[in-house]
């Protein structure tokens, strides 16, 4: 049985400013929270992430902070490592000092795309782009420094915030789009992932390790288009193409298997629909 009511959590919340960082924020507005936006705390200057934690003394570092041009990857490899992989293991080796639980989030891009069911955690990993290897070797670097940590991987992130594909969807001009009916997986709102951060802080089972959370469904980026057309009423006219060019390879399938992380937490994470239909109440308001 998890305790409701626990005491009050001091959290430090890189890349705050982020799609994610802002809903995380805003969902654990009951505890002390201090979030730093990339322009007030550069997580690639150990010396600088160190003096924060040193000084806060937080129980929970949650790095929302992270490299995720998923396209410009392919010409930036260096950066993309060095902030996904090589900084990250440098923040957990600082959590690790001070005893603070680290909460990192992964992506559904470290699998190849090439499975019919549901990925497990578990299931071998083989990504097909610079951005997938990059956060996956940030994982690796986590679980070597084997202390208490979280990775979430999350996928097809969005909201009414911020820069995203509900958000393009709903705001762009243009009365027709095209778009690609042959890449499967799960969208997944940033405000349901930051209300699983929540009940994770208010009840701790300190079952570390890596978990996948994703609205519960599957579809393609063009029968999500198709939704949020309709439940906006914006009348546009969305067509299928089977392909739309980009630098980087995209996983033709990423639905993830979340059921270890609703039965270790005993949490049930929404649908999509639902997820969208709070997110669309969101944009409206």
């Amino acid at each position: 049985m998890f305790d409701k009511y626990k005491p009050l959590k001091k959290i430090l919340i890189t890349g705050v400013n982020g799609m994610l960082g802002t809903a995380i924020k805003h969902a654990l507005s009951s505890h002390d929270v201090s979030g730093f936006s990339s322009q007030e705390l550069d997580i690639t200057c150990v010396q600088h992430f160190h003096k924060n934690v040193a000084s806060l003394k937080p129980d929970y570092i949650i790095n929302c902070a992270a490299y995720t041009a998923v396209d410009l990857a392919e010409t930036e490899q260096e950066k993309a490592f060095k902030i996904n992989a090589l900084t990250v293991e440098k923040m957990a080796q600082v959590a690790k000092q001070y005893n603070a639980t680290f909460i990192h989030f992964s992506t559904d891009y470290v699998f190849n795309g090439n499975a019919t069911r549901p990925y497990l955690p578990t299931q071998q990993t083989d990504p097909i782009n610079v951005y997938g290897a990059s956060k996956l070797a940030g994982e690796k670097a986590i679980s070597q420094v084997d202390d208490k940590h979280y990775i979430f991987r999350i996928s097809w992130l969005y909201a009414a915030h911020g820069k995203n594909f509900f958000k393009w969807v709903a705001g762009t001009d243009l009365k027709e789009l095209n778009i690609v009916n042959t890449q499967t997986g799960s969208p997944t709102s940033a405000s349901d992932v930051a209300d699983f951060i929540n009940h994770l802080l208010n009840n701790d089972p300190a079952n570390y390790g890596v978990y996948h959370f994703t609205n519960q469904g599957e579809m393609t980026w063009y029968a999500f288009a198709k939704a949020i057309n309709q439940k906006l009423d914006l009348n546009k006219t969305i067509n299928p193409v089977a392909t739309f060019k980009t630098a980087a390879k995209r996983p033709a399938y990423s639905v993830m298997d979340c059921k270890k992380l609703e039965q270790v937490f005993n949490y049930l994470i929404p649908s999509i629909s639902d997820g969208l239909d709070r997110v669309v109440a969101r944009y409206k308001s």
